[in-house]
This record gives C-alpha cells, structure tokens and sequence, in this order.
C-alpha cells in the first residue's frame, strides 16, 4: 500500500524516470539519424588529375576521354553505388589535401613508399591492376643507369606531389609535370628521372628526345589509397574491383589505353 506521505516522492521519480527515458529515446534516434545522414550523403572526394601530363593515366583536359585512372575510378565507384566528386589539383596541393582530410580516396603503390607503408592513416584497397616505373635516361647515358642505385647521391627528376621510395637517397629535383621532367633531361639539368613507359615514351615523342629506359625503378600493385576512418568501405570497393576485373571491364580501359 501507497501512503499519502510517499505519493509526492513517487510521483517525483516517476517524472525522473520519464525524462530519463525521453532521454535515452533520443540519443538513439540521434545516433540512428546520424548513421542514416552518412550512409546517404558520403561522397568520396577523388583528385583527378596526376598530373596533367601523365599521360595515360591523369586528366588531359578532354571530358570524354579522362584518362585511365578517371574512368576505372568512376567504374568502381558506381558499382560500388557510393557516390563522389572529382576535383582539379596538381599533385603538390593534392598530396596535402589528402593529407588533412580534404581528400578521400585516391589510386597509389605500396611500392611508392619506403618498406611500402602508406601510413597508418591510410588503409588500401585489393590490387587493380601493376605498374613499372623506370629510371630514364637519354640513350647516351644508359650505361650509367643499369642499376637504379646508380641514381643515389645524384640528382635526379622528379614530380612535385608525387612519391618515391628511396628519395632519401638522392636529390629530387620537381617539376611540376611529366612533360617538364623529359625537357629537362634533354636539356641536360641532370641525367636520369623516374617516369612510366608510356608516359615517358609519349612526351620524349613530343619534345623529339632520345631516351631510354635504363632500368627499373619500381614495379608494383596500383591499388586505391583511401582515409583509415572510412576503412568500411573497403569489402565495398574490393568487391566492385573484383567483379570488374572479372567481367574484364577494368581490362577494357586499360588496353583502350594501350596500358596492356
């Protein structure tokens, strides 16, 4: 039995107890909205350009052609139904946007790093596809270059933005594009860069110099480089890159590309 001396401490816990649970009702419905909110409108921020000479992989300036790393980018993207917005940095600003979060995702080599770590702020997709980076060299130089150590101590071309393994063991001299490193060299501000294949083969087209590739600087998985706080996505992206790969549409791209 309830005595009328206890009834307005009741009635006072009762009120303590419904506010308690208003409480807890709507820091639950907070938490749900919150998570709901970012499902719905993440969009993963992707620089699109290398550089705008790295040819064929960066953003030349035509829409419908964007380059290899563009379109496999977008292909996965979609399939993975996450959405996202290109921007338009150089790799210098690029590399610092990402670096303070400004940036999302982007496409990377392990190999690009020294004992290839990216970073315990970064995580990493599965591969998508290799690439052979190469010290280049004018022919008349080759000899000099067979060993790509042969490049430690010296100075050597390099992109500003752009990542490389052993830079603590030579001077990097940045340009700010693929197509600079090769005039450069044919200009002879130092003997060696470190360039792609087709992208050094194109530009030494361009600027009518004669290279070569001396010897291999790095060869290694391309895979997407993406923030540690958006870990969750990675079974998402890695099994849109395998579905691709599978269905042979990244393979598609990049022989559109005469990458393969």
């Amino acid at each position: 039995m309830i005595t009328i001396d206890a009834l307005p401490l009741l009635i006072f816990f009762r009120k303590r107890l419904s506010r308690i649970l208003i409480s807890i009702c709507l820091c639950f419905s907070t938490i749900s909205g919150a998570l709901a909110e970012d499902k719905d409108e993440l969009v993963l921020r992707y620089n699109l350009i290398g550089s705008e000479s790295w040819t064929s992989y960066g953003y030349l300036g035509d829409d419908t052609r964007p380059g290899a790393f563009a379109e496999i980018m977008e292909l996965i993207l979609k399939r993975s139904e996450i959405s996202y917005k290109f921007f338009y940095y150089p790799p210098k600003r690029a590399s610092k946007e990402f670096e303070q979060g400004e940036l999302d995702i982007d496409f990377m080599s392990p190999s690009w790093f020294k004992d290839k770590n990216m970073g315990e702020e970064f995580v990493h997709s599965d591969k998508i596809f290799e690439l052979t980076e190469y010290v280049v060299t004018l022919q008349k130089n080759a000899k000099k270059y067979q060993d790509p150590k042969q490049i430690y101590g010296k100075r050597i071309g390099t992109v500003a933005g752009y990542s490389y393994h052993d830079d603590d063991k030579f001077t990097r001299v940045d340009f700010s594009s693929e197509s600079a490193l090769v005039k450069g060299l044919k200009k002879g501000r130092f003997e060696a860069v470190i360039l792609e294949e087709l992208t050094a083969k194109h530009w030494a087209k361009e600027h009518k110099a004669n290279i070569a590739l001396a010897s291999v600087h790095t060869h290694g998985d391309i895979v997407l480089r993406l923030r540690a706080q958006l870990k969750h996505l990675l079974p998402t992206l890695n099994a849109a890159i395998a579905a691709l790969e599978s269905e042979g549409e990244i393979d598609k791209i990049l022989k559109d590309y005469n990458i393969r």
